[in-house]
């Protein structure tokens, strides 16, 4: 609990405590005695959340010295009071004896119906450390999927033993027909197919996958349980999906709620809704891009350097990144809209420069149905060498170009990969 500033002996430091008449009081005798007492106006978008929030730590108090018919009486004498203010009415809602809480509505009445439920209440917030006296967050996310109606997974890394862990709850949840999206990436190769497989072919999960190793570092563990009660959880913290984050591993995860933390929430909900939307995620097809994603892996894992140019893809399709797909669709904008055939493309050191060429390389002579002339300079051979197999990768086609470096003479002169300064007689 923050610090009281009425107590009699004042602590320095930030304060963020509404100002109430015994507080005020309490300020001015700071001020007399050489202390300095700063404020500042509530904004009137926080000043119902600064108000109630006040209002009900206070309450709390009071009616913890209270039995439980005497904590209803005085709450509805609280709530009574509320109606001399114009246009309350229709808010204040008076409580009935007991208290009691509505914990579920049924379609049918079958036993056990809604009888699983986090043992967190819905209602509030919650750290999660896997410690023995507590619940793990492995049992949370059980109960969190039996009662969801819709669910998002934002996380790094899927691993097979964590899938393992909820196997039966997702089961339930592809039988009620809950949507279920998952976002992850290939960072660090630590994803296993076999469990993005497993969650498109047996969960019906729809599953998005950031290949893009230079700029991606997503390292978010997150969890949205919407519910069309309006009861919605969230889960964020540094448990990935694996068996030892989820059971009793030494991991930290905040439970939110829509009642306690709405505005987060909110929040929540508007980015993944917003990653989900960006062109750098790509959709997850097990017959379709499980070979692609066993390359991405391999190399995030170090069978690669994916931050090199150096590309060794032999037999197999390269493709472009998003960032290098809209520069490449730029280039044909330019060629094909305006009839600009010079265009000179800039990025930055380790976007895939080359790539992006090759690719366009590619493309044109397609499109003009024959093999145009090139010329690839650079100004060293490693580099050179580098360029060219990245050609060869794309254009599946290991004799393509001839280098014109320190004493290697092209014979063919047709696609030249040469350093400055080259021969002009050829």
């Amino acid at each position: 609990m923050p610090n009281d500033v009425s107590d009699d002996a004042p602590v320095a430091g930030l304060y963020e405590s509404l100002i109430t008449h015994r507080l005020a009081e309490r300020m001015k005798q700071l001020d007399s005695t050489g202390w300095r007492s700063i404020d500042a106006s509530v904004g009137a978008e926080s000043a119902p959340h600064v108000l109630s929030r006040h209002i009900g730590a206070t309450v709390r108090q009071v009616l913890q010295g209270l039995s439980p018919a005497e904590q209803v009486i005085a709450a509805n004498h609280i709530l009574e009071s509320l109606n001399t203010i114009e246009g309350a009415t229709e808010w204040v809602d008076l409580v009935t004896d007991g208290p009691r809480q509505l914990l579920a509505v049924a379609e049918h009445e079958e036993p056990g119906v809604y009888s699983i439920r986090p043992a967190t209440p819905l209602s509030e917030t919650a750290l999660i450390t896997n410690a023995p006296e507590d619940p793990s967050l492995g049992f949370e996310l059980r109960a969190e999927l039996a009662t969801a109606d819709r669910v998002d997974l934002l996380c790094a890394f899927v691993k097979w033993h964590g899938l393992r862990v909820l196997e039966k709850p997702l089961s339930s949840a592809r039988e009620r027909g809950i949507p279920i999206r998952v976002l992850t990436t290939t960072y660090i190769g630590a994803t296993e197919r076999r469990a993005l497989d497993r969650l498109v072919r047996d969960f019906s999960a729809e599953v998005k996958v950031n290949y893009e190793l230079r700029s991606t570092r997503l390292h978010a563990k997150a969890w949205l349980f919407r519910r069309d009660s309006g009861f919605d959880t969230a889960y964020v913290g540094s448990s990935n999906l694996s068996k030892a984050a989820l059971l009793d591993g030494l991991e930290w995860n905040v439970r939110l709620s829509s009642v306690a933390t709405p505005s987060v929430l909110r929040k929540f909900e508007a980015t993944f809704d917003a990653y989900w939307s960006e062109p750098a995620f790509e959709s997850y097809d097990p017959d379709r891009d499980a070979q692609r994603l066993d390359d991405a892996l391999s190399r995030a894992g170090g069978g690669g350097r994916p931050g090199s140019t150096s590309i060794t893809l032999s037999g197999l399709e390269v493709r472009p990144y998003p960032h290098q797909r809209d520069m490449l669709e730029r280039l044909e904008v330019e060629r094909t809209v305006h009839d600009r055939h010079r265009n000179l493309l800039v990025a930055a050191t380790g976007t895939g420069k080359t790539v992006m060429a090759a690719l366009d390389y590619k493309r044109l002579r397609q499109t003009l149905g024959r093999d145009p002339r090139l010329l690839f300079v650079a100004h060293r051979k490693e580099i050179l060498e580098q360029s060219l197999r990245v050609y060869q990768n794309v254009l599946i086609d290991a004799n393509f170009g001839e280098l014109l470096f320190s004493g290697e003479i092209p014979t063919r002169w047709t696609h030249v990969f040469a350093s400055e300064p080259f021969p002009t007689s050829a």
